[in-house]
This record gives C-alpha cells, sequence and structure tokens, in this order.
C-alpha cells in the first residue's frame, strides 16, 4: 500500500507492558425495547500489551468495538470478562483515590476538542486544576513554569497567548495540543488515543500524529492508538490490530500487516483507503464486496463474523470460528480459515 507518506522508524527494542489486556469483553445488556436485542456483544476476547515507547494501533470501522477498548482500559466501562494490568499487577480502582492514581497513570485523549475541554473556564483554569487534581502542591510560581513547559512541549508559543484563552477563541489544531497538554499534565505511563485526528483539517493532522510520535520517544510513553484510517496507522504505528465486530482478526508489526494482509477485511480496510497510485476499483466498488457493517451482533456468531461479507468464503466460515494462525515468524498473526493448510486449495476463490 502506497499511503503517500514515508513510515516512521519502529521501535527496536522489546520491553515489559506498562498495560495489558489479556481475554478483554465487554457485553451489553439492552432493553428488548431497543431493537429487539436482548445482548450485544460489543468486544470479545481481545489481548494486547501497551510497552512504553511503542504504539499499538487498533483499526476497524465504525462500530467495530474499537473506542468500547478504550474505555475498558480506561476504566470508564466495566469490564465483562478479562484482566487489565498495570505494569503486571490487575486493576480494580474502586475506591475514589485508587481510580485517581490509576487516571494519573493512563490517560485517554478524544477525538473533539472542541467538547473535551469545558467552554466556561479558561485554558489556564483548565491545566491548572489537572496539576492540582493529581498531587501538584507547587506554589504559584512554580505553576506558571509548569503551565510554559506544557505547552512549549505541545509547540504552542508563546504560553501568554493562549492561557487566558477560551477554547472557542482557538483553531481545532490548537485545542488538541491542548488537549494533549492536558493529559501530560498529570503525568501518565498511558495515552489512549481515540481517533485523535479525525475532526482536525487533513493539512494539520501529520502535525499531530509527528508531535505525538516525539512525546513517545520522549516521555518513554505506551501509546494506543484508535483509528479507522489504516493509513495512518501504519506510518504512526509499531503493530496494527484489526477488529471485526469486536474480535481481532489480524494483527502484527504495522510494516508486515499493511504490505502483506491476509485476513479479507484487513484487504478492504487497505484497498478503500486513498492512493493515487492504485487504479481499478474504487472505493465505493471496493465497498461493495458484502452488505452490514462492522457493528457488533446481538449475539455471538458460530463462525466468522466476517463470513457474510467476504467474497472468499467456505461453508466452515459460518460454523466455526477460526483459530489464530501465524503467518510468519515476525508476530503476524490472523484469525481466518483461508491461512490454514486444509483450505490452501480454496484461497481467494470466491464462493459467493
Amino acid at each position: 500500500m502506497n499511503a503517500g507518506i514515508d513510515v516512521l522508524p519502529m521501535s527496536k527494542t522489546i520491553k515489559k507492558p506498562v498495560l495489558e489486556a489479556t481475554g478483554l469483553g465487554k457485553t451489553f445488556n439492552l432493553s428488548r425495547a431497543v431493537g429487539g436485542q436482548r445482548r450485544v456483544v460489543a468486544v470479545d476476547a481481545v489481548n494486547l500489551a501497551l510497552c512504553a515507547g511503542s504504539t499499538v494501533a487498533l483499526v476497524g470501522e465504525s462500530g467495530s468495538g474499537k473506542s468500547t477498548v478504550a474505555r475498558l482500559l480506561a476504566q470508564l466501562l466495566p469490564a465483562s470478562a478479562g484482566v487489565v494490568r498495570l505494569h503486571g499487577e490487575p486493576v480494580h480502582p474502586r475506591t475514589g483515590r485508587q481510580r485517581r492514581r490509576y487516571v494519573g497513570e493512563v490517560q485517554l485523549l478524544l477525538q473533539d476538542p472542541f467538547a473535551s475541554l469545558n467552554p466556561v473556564h479558561t485554558i489556564r483554569y483548565q491545566l491548572t486544576r489537572v496539576l492540582r487534581l493529581h498531587g501538584n502542591r507547587s506554589g504559584r510560581q512554580r505553576v506558571e513554569e509548569q503551565l510554559e513547559e506544557l505547552l512549549s512541549t505541545v509547540q504552542l508559543h508563546p504560553a501568554s497567548q493562549f492561557l487566558d484563552k477560551y477554547p472557542h477563541e482557538l483553531s481545532g489544531g490548537q485545542l488538541q495540543r491542548i488537549a494533549i497538554a492536558r493529559t501530560l499534565a498529570a503525568s501518565p505511563s498511558v495515552l489512549l488515543l481515540d481517533e485523535p485526528v479525525s475532526m482536525l483539517d487533513v493539512s494539520i493532522r501529520l502535525g499531530i500524529l509527528n508531535l505525538l510520535a516525539t512525546l513517545k520517544q520522549q516521555q518513554e510513553l505506551a501509546i494506543l492508538y484508535i483509528t479507522h484510517d489504516i493509513a495512518s496507522a501504519r506510518y504512526f504505528a509499531d503493530e496494527i490490530l484489526v477488529m471485526y465486530r469486536g474480535h481481532v482478526v489480524e494483527q502484527g508489526p504495522s510494516e508486515s500487516v499493511t504490505q502483506h494482509p491476509t485476513h479479507p477485511y484487513t484487504q478492504l480496510l487497505i484497498e478503500s483507503a486513498p492512493d493515487p497510485a492504485r487504479r481499478g476499483r474504487n472505493a465505493a466498488e471496493v465497498a461493495g464486496i458484502g452488505q452490514g457493517g462492522g457493528a457488533a451482533s446481538a449475539a455471538t456468531p458460530t463462525g466468522c463474523p466476517f463470513a457474510r461479507r467476504c467474497p472468499y468464503a467456505m461453508p466452515v466460515c459460518s460454523t466455526e470460528m477460526p483459530a489464530v494462525s501465524a503467518v510468519d515468524t515476525e508476530g503476524h498473526e490472523v484469525r481466518c480459515w483461508l491461512n490454514t493448510p486444509e483450505s490452501a486449495n480454496q484461497r481467494r476463490v470466491p464462493l459467493h
């Protein structure tokens, strides 16, 4: 895939996970009045590990469960299954003090900076409040110095031009930088980025991603990058996890997943990405491969969740969930019947 941009160098050092999820699951119980559904499986047995100085991208279309994973890791939603570990210890932040300590370590950055900042307070107030909430007891002079340092870190100069303004007086790109500074004020170890550039002008998205990449390296942050744009995931992340209907269907090093996609859904995402070098089917034609979105289903499917849309589906795809199999020796894995030796003679042969 030619995304039209260079790829950031991947981290070489393998480190112990800062934040880790094992068998993470979330099922929502709805009333019968909501579409006649009683149970919606939003996330099903997701495993991921976030290490210091590296980025994991969670990629998928709307409704695939990406944001639910972020909210589970941020402890904004209780998990229905699985375990979340911070520095190797299971997370159960029940009291206010435990929750505040956890939030100080794991910060969530939302996609809409206009909605994530309080419109009735100045930037100074909002940043100072975070410093105070997370144990900063310095005097006024030191707090002013820290505010200037925070804005300098997110490349807003001079700080005096921004601190006494209200959110509506700043642009979207400036507000997202302020939101990043607010997360850094808590001195986190982990950043959960939920579509951090999707609501910004295309011209400034790359600047925000480069800023986050610099912060990752300088502060040894562990980052989860949630996006529907697999091209930006390839550029920004070290590892990519592709989600569909709550399941991780393919994962591995970003370069391997994007250059050698194995699951038909991953191939669909890559073909749907704008690429002036590609000729032939356009995005609308690619999107026509099967119908029905990636939204979570009312019940756990008996087979592969992508079977109804997959152009290469075999009878077994509708009856049994495929196991995870290795694509190569570099950690590239896929959950697809097409990657098993038994189906080698049927690969890439559309059956419907």
